[in-house]
């Protein structure tokens, strides 16, 4: 919001509207069913779930990029206690500076994520005018008030495909962390291999 009002109040009016996508994610709570077999029988190998035989498996010669791999799977089959990306709920959001211009309203807001249902009959798109985009340089022979139709589904896409790398990068960063926590772990740019100590 501090960005969306400097945009609008600090340029001079040459900034006519700031679009923001916001999101808010819930954590999901872990498996309780996993919880349980954790809890009551982890040497046994046969009740293990599949994440922990993952986990169990780390050795000196488990490589990050794979185990990231495998752990992205297993999310995908909701096999992890605790999912890669919880609940997700995103929101479409567009500002204005105020006719006063001393503060910013919003002009239009939509929910992008969770999709809609399929026999949704709401808006699914929104305008913005030519003098909007371009200002005072609105091409010649054109109205400055005539809009320019966005249809969400595009947005949608890219949401989409910008949580598919949010998942990857999480499944790395877990990847990493575990193997951190076995004690077999590569320093990036240095070939240095660290074991855990074990006690006698």
């Amino acid at each position: 919001m501090d960005d969306a009002r400097l945009w609008l109040l600090c340029t001079g009016g040459e900034t006519k509207i700031v679009i923001m996508l916001s999101f808010t994610e819930t954590k999901t709570r872990s498996n309780p069913v996993a919880e349980s077999e954790s809890e009551n029988d982890t040497t046994d190998r046969d009740s293990q779930t599949e994440e922990q035989k993952v986990i169990g498996a780390i050795d000196e010669s488990t490589k990050t990029i794979d185990l990231a791999q495998t752990l992205q799977d297993l999310n995908e089959q909701a096999k992890l206690r605790t999912p890669l990306i919880g609940e997700l709920k995103a929101t479409l959001h567009i500002y204005r500076a105020s006719e006063d211009h001393k503060d910013i309203v919003e002009s239009f807001t939509t929910t992008v994520l969770p999709a809609p249902p399929v026999d949704f009959t709401g808006s699914r798109e929104f305008q913005i005018t030519l003098s909007d985009i371009f200002g005072s340089g609105v091409p010649e022979g054109m109205d400055p008030m005539d809009p320019i139709t966005f249809g969400l589904q595009f947005l949608e896409m890219g949401v989409a495909e910008s949580l598919s790398h949010t998942t990857w990068l999480r499944a790395h960063r877990l990847a990493e962390k575990l193997m951190k926590e076995a004690g077999v772990w590569v320093e990036k740019g240095t070939f240095v291999q660290h074991k855990r100590r074990r006690l006698d």
